[in-house]
């Protein structure tokens, strides 16, 4: 299990992306990473770039902060 801040942040995303009803395969899809590696992201498994935060958080404007 990767530091609490990976986990709370990919709690976050998957409560954004499941509010605005979106599979995890598009927003893997749209944000070019694996929809296995979201997966991992989403459960506190791995850790990830700020890079990668950023392609997720820009598929249709999910936001990382309270909307």
């Amino acid at each position: 299990m990767k530091s609490d801040l990976y986990v709370e942040a990919g709690k976050r995303i998957r409560l954004i992306r499941e509010k605005k009803q979106y599979t995890r395969e598009y927003v893997a899809l749209k944000a070019d990473i694996s929809s296995k590696f979201l997966y991992e992201i989403e459960h506190g498994l791995k850790g990830f770039s700020a890079d990668n935060l950023y392609k997720i958080s820009r598929v249709r404007h999910m936001q990382s902060s309270s909307e």
